[in-house]
């Protein structure tokens, strides 16, 4: 067999990671069972690759589902890494050499993966412009890391764009524009908040100069007081705060709802803010003692009081009432939170309605097209026992609607 046959060189490195305690190696054996280790994962990805092409074929012809679900189901991978997968074999069907060297060891699932980041917004000329460049770009794989490597795809995929299109940049970042969004999530495992914002870079370096701005200003406040100076990270998340925030930081707005036992001796069970995140008692204490206090007195079956036809609008008190009853949008069964409802009028302020509370309830985009558009009514009762009468006049739905300090609703 050949010094340099792959199949032989995959034999060797199964070998050395099935025969080999880890823990008893040095810096260097470390380095080569590390890179054995490598050739392994290469070697099962290229596996993939052919199993993945296969189950395409398959899917072409009505015998199997579509790889991305092969790849999820039987393969156990999340629903992003099935799709990476799927794109992986595309850009080793068009570039045949990167799929040796995958099998070989001499490349990563990475660096494969790093085109098909490279080369998704490119059309057809453009990307088969890229692929002519295979072998150079082959050589660079395997002397240079994945990060590297990315970068280097990513300048090739632009030049390419801007012989082919003169408006390559401006078209780029009106793509990216369009793009653009913020999503909010809670991790489950460890409890915290996250926000990903996804921009073009004229809109980060806007917020980048904001937030570097406010940086140093709590920087400079935080060297002239006496204490533990916040690490640079804390001071970044204070700083983007106070960015978005026009200074206010910790004066801004931050609703909390608990019951008065809770607050004064920790026996009741309501304590968490207006978007339903439960929060420690005596985290919501040390908020009080620093907060303007705008107490909202609910009655016994949670309901509030109101401000009739003062204004055309729910107050900001008003709505502070309203989240204080309600989580979500009063439609049955509805799970949007009350961060995302408007404050809907049951009987129409033109029509004579009042801005009360007993007139007002939370209702999603949905349902308020619903009642407005779709011909439904909604009409509440000063307990907050709602009725939602469908089109036909039949009655859909008569039941409480304070979600959050009613249990039954």
């Amino acid at each position: 067999m050949p010094p340099n046959d792959p199949t032989r060189s995959i034999d060797q490195a199964l070998s050395m990671v099935s025969n080999t305690d880890p823990d008893v190696l040095d810096s260097d054996e470390l380095a080569g069972y590390l890179e054995a280790i490598a050739t392994i994962r290469s070697w099962c990805d290229a596996r993939q690759v052919r199993a993945t092409r296969r189950q395409r074929q398959l899917a072409s012809e009505g015998r199997a589902s579509q790889p991305e679900h092969a790849l999820s189901d039987h393969g156990r991978q999340s629903s992003k890494d099935a799709k990476a997968a799927a794109e992986r074999e595309e850009v080793c069907t068009s570039m045949p050499s990167f799929e040796d060297a995958l099998d070989d060891g001499t490349v990563t699932a990475g660096h494969v993966d790093a085109i098909a980041n490279a080369t998704r917004n490119l059309d057809d000329t453009e990307r088969a412009e890229f692929v002519g460049e295979a072998e150079s770009l082959l050589a660079e794989a395997r002397e240079q890391g994945v990060d590297r490597f990315g970068k280097e795809c990513r300048d090739l995929a632009k030049s390419i764009r801007a012989r082919h299109n003169a408006q390559a940049a401006e078209d780029e970042l009106e793509r990216q524009r369009a793009q653009s969004k913020v999503t909010r999530w809670t991790d489950e495992t460890t409890g915290m908040h996250k926000t990903l914002i996804e921009c073009d870079p004229v809109t980060d370096r806007a917020i980048w100069s904001a937030i570097q701005s406010a940086r140093g200003r709590l920087r400079r406040r935080s060297q002239q007081t006496a204490g533990p100076k916040p690490t640079w990270d804390r001071l970044t998340v204070d700083a983007v705060v106070d960015a978005v925030t026009d200074g206010q930081g910790a004066n801004s707005r931050l609703v909390v709802h608990v019951d008065l036992a809770n607050l004064t001796d920790s026996t009741g069970s309501l304590c968490e803010t207006d978007s339903g995140t439960p929060i420690p008692i005596e985290t919501m204490r040390r908020l009080a003692c620093e907060a303007d206090i705008i107490p909202v007195v609910l009655d016994g079956a949670g309901v509030a009081l109101d401000q009739g036809r003062a204004k055309r609008l729910a107050t900001a008190e008003q709505r502070t009432a309203i989240e204080a009853m309600h989580a979500t949008c009063a439609f049955p069964g509805c799970t949007v939170g009350i961060d995302d409802c408007r404050i809907h009028h049951t009987t129409p302020w033109q029509h004579g309605g009042n801005t009360d509370l007993d007139d007002l309830a939370p209702v999603c985009e949905t349902h308020h097209h619903l009642v407005h558009e779709g011909g439904w009514e909604l009409t509440i009762r000063p307990d907050r026992t709602a009725t939602w009468t469908r089109p036909d006049g039949a009655t859909h739905w008569t039941g409480p609607t304070n979600d959050r300090t009613n249990p039954a609703a």
